[in-house]
């Protein structure tokens, strides 16, 4: 118990530290504009950007029922997210009901969902964000968090740490809408190629299919000046 409310700190602490003094640029914030309630689907790799650049704005956040889900659960509750806990491997079914409870009491609700976690494969997208969206009539909104340079850790995925004082852009798609006709989980069962909104990333690109282009940043360097002789 000590040892995981150390780590909790200690997490908050590094994920506070870099993000917080980014110089971040929004893309696409005209897609969300006029849309009071939706469903944000990010990365599992990429969720601490999303998770910081959202902080405090009464969000909420699916995470899963795992150890590891219970320390980020502590992490996101520090940044202002109310949480569900679920997921595919354990508890969904139930977590699909409160959140889909959730928003027919919340007119103006928002949730934060990763397709492709808790334990991948890394952007393999599993239907739940799409079948509460379904379900819900609320529309799903890709967003992608890209830092120019960041720390890449190995698990199933690769996951993306910024480092402080980076340049910073938060992409957000155009949103998705399901009508009751479509057979969403057939659809994402069957295909190996993950529908939109989000498909197959690169470190510095979304494709174009969720409306996203996120082109790779470019940062200009000074050149360095030489002494003349």
């Amino acid at each position: 118990m000590i040892k995981e409310f150390i780590k909790t700190k200690l997490l908050h602490l590094i994920i506070f530290t870099s993000y917080r003094f980014n110089r971040t640029k929004v893309v696409g914030k005209k897609n969300i504009k006029n849309i009071d309630s939706f469903i944000l689907v990010t990365w599992h790799g990429k969720c601490l950007g999303v998770m910081e650049h959202f902080r405090q704005r009464n969000y909420h956040v699916l995470i899963s029922q795992s150890s590891d889900g219970n320390i980020i659960s502590d992490i996101s509750k520090k940044f202002g997210y109310k949480i569900f806990r679920g997921s595919s491997n354990r508890g969904g079914k139930k977590a699909m009901e409160k959140m889909y409870e959730f928003f027919e009491l919340n007119p103006l609700g928002k949730l934060v969902i990763t397709p492709d976690g808790p334990t991948g494969p890394e952007h393999k997208v599993k239907p739940g964000a799409f079948l509460l969206s379904k379900q819900s009539k609320r529309p799903v909104v890709p967003v992608i968090v890209d830092v120019k340079n960041s720390w890449r850790f190995k698990n199933w995925h690769t996951f993306h740490l910024s480092k402080p004082f980076s340049k910073m852009r938060v992409v957000f798609g155009k949103p998705l809408y399901f009508n009751k006709d479509e057979n969403v989980e057939e659809g994402f069962e069957d295909d190996d190629t993950p529908v939109p909104p989000i498909t197959s990333v690169s470190d510095n690109k979304v494709s174009s299919a969720a409306g996203i282009a996120l082109e790779p940043i470019e940062y200009k360097i000074r050149p360095k000046h030489t002494k003349v002789p």
